[in-house]
């Protein structure tokens, strides 16, 4: 079928042999253009795998894309028959370097900062919380101690007759 252009053709799927007639690439070349561009292959009711006019318009431009960037002209010829390294050219080196370095540790640095603000809050109140619980600890032990004092009392009544009660024991029983 020999498509060379997409045209008006709405909602029309293509195969991958007119793809390939369209672009003038083989089957490895659709697989790469689809891996560029992102595209997800579809099947149709068959399972014939197919492209959409928008499948093939986007395939198009990432080939024309993909064929500039590979004919750009190269420049060599600052590296071609100049083996001098001058000693101006090494220290402007260096201070680029350095210039970069500060950069990236100020950038590092105000990012970190922004995001560790509040974090002194944070372990303060941390540190609040930990000193609560210990005192809801030591608080709990002295009321358990209390209960078993309590139960210790309680225990030392014994019934007598009548509905009355009499203690068994000398209170210096208590702990």
């Amino acid at each position: 079928m020999g498509l060379t252009t997409l045209g008006d053709v709405e909602n029309k799927e293509f195969s991958p042999k007119e793809i390939r007639e369209m672009l003038g690439v083989d089957n490895s070349g659709i697989q790469e253009l689809c891996k560029i561009a992102d595209i997800k292959l579809k099947k149709n009711a068959r399972g014939l795998t197919y492209f959409t006019k928008d499948d093939a318009k986007i395939l198009k431009s990432v080939k024309t894309k993909d064929e500039k960037s590979m004919t750009l002209p190269v420049k060599t010829t600052a590296y071609q028959g100049t083996n001098t390294i001058t000693s101006a050219s090494v220290v402007k080196l260096v201070e680029t370097l350095k210039d970069i370095e500060t950069n990236m540790t100020k950038n590092i640095t105000s990012i970190l900062d922004e995001k560790l603000d509040g974090m002194d809050d944070v372990v303060l109140e941390l540190i609040r919380v930990k000193t609560e619980n210990e005192t809801m600890r030591f608080k709990i032990n002295e009321l358990n101690k209390e209960i078993y004092k309590l139960k210790k009392e309680v225990n030392s009544f014994k019934k007598v007759p009548f509905g009355f009660y009499a203690k068994t024991s000398a209170e210096s029983d208590w702990i």
